[in-house]
């Protein structure tokens, strides 16, 4: 994945201009920078057409609908959990997360991916979790992300950073429990704890510990309450990005007259070198 990555950063770098879906008032400082050196568009949010209650697959996962479970919850009251769709977490971090949440009061969705580890057992929870826990939390291996998010009993989300699930739930006003796994996430994880001050960290430390775990999502759904305040602001910046002369739209309008000029240019000298 980090090798990826790096090739995509070099293939960055012969690049015209760089289109990124991420918007100018929220990280204004880096993309001044960022525009010294190249052409760069701040586009962003973009999400799935209609964005909730979409008819269309975003994945090709068979997909669990929780809404029924969901919709017998008070509002906020319910932590959803999830690593994305290639994040890989080890089993020991697994584990210390099953018995966290046993240790913890709250209720939960967890999505866990068959292939979110690459240990060979089958049987990634602890013995009877899912028995243990069935009155207050869910266990699914997929489900609509963005169906979830914007269910009003949803009070905060467990992620692991990455940019489409934080744009996602800031747009949806939940607060974010942060638990990085690789590459961009942790800048994300800076943004969303340092900067926005719209979540928390879930550990002091890359190891997870089951006592702490439980302290800390316990403590979360108490204090998310507070975390909202900052998360209006945050969503007004990205519907005033989205909005009729925003940010992204003036972007939008300057790219497609930076895009013609490239090709009138690049036109002319092609018939230069002709003749």
């Amino acid at each position: 994945m980090h090798r990826y990555i790096f090739k995509s950063l070099e293939d960055a770098g012969k690049a015209d201009m760089i289109i990124c879906n991420t918007v100018q008032e929220l990280e204004s400082s880096t993309i001044a920078a960022l525009q010294e050196k190249k052409p760069f568009y701040a586009l962003g949010p973009i999400f799935p057409n209609g964005f909730t209650k979409s008819t269309i697959p975003t994945n090709l996962r068979m997909e669990s609908d929780p809404t029924r479970w969901l919709n017998g919850k008070p509002k906020g009251s319910v932590m959803y959990i999830s690593f994305g769709s290639l994040a890989n977490i080890s089993r020991q971090d697994i584990l210390e997360m099953a018995h966290g949440l046993l240790l913890s009061r709250v209720s939960f969705i967890w999505v866990v991916r068959p292939d979110i580890t690459w240990s060979l057992e089958s049987n990634l929870l602890p013995p009877r979790f899912e028995d243990d826990v069935k009155d207050r939390g869910l266990v699914v291996s997929w489900c609509s992300q963005i169906d979830v998010i914007s269910h009003p009993a949803i009070g905060g989300f467990l992620t692991h950073c990455g940019w489409n699930s934080v744009l996602e739930s800031s747009w949806c006003k939940v607060p974010m429990l942060c638990f990085p796994i690789f590459t961009d996430q942790f800048t994300n994880r800076k943004l969303v704890v340092n900067e926005w001050k719209v979540g928390f960290d879930l550990s002091s430390g890359r190891i997870l510990k089951r006592h702490e775990i439980a302290q800390k999502i316990d403590c979360f759904i108490t204090e998310a309450n507070k975390l909202r305040i900052n998360l209006e602001e945050t969503r007004k910046k990205l519907e005033d990005a989205l909005s009729e002369n925003g940010s992204s739209g003036r972007n939008y309008k300057q790219l497609i007259c930076d895009i013609k000029s490239k090709i009138q240019q690049k036109s002319k000298s092609n018939k230069t070198s002709f003749i």
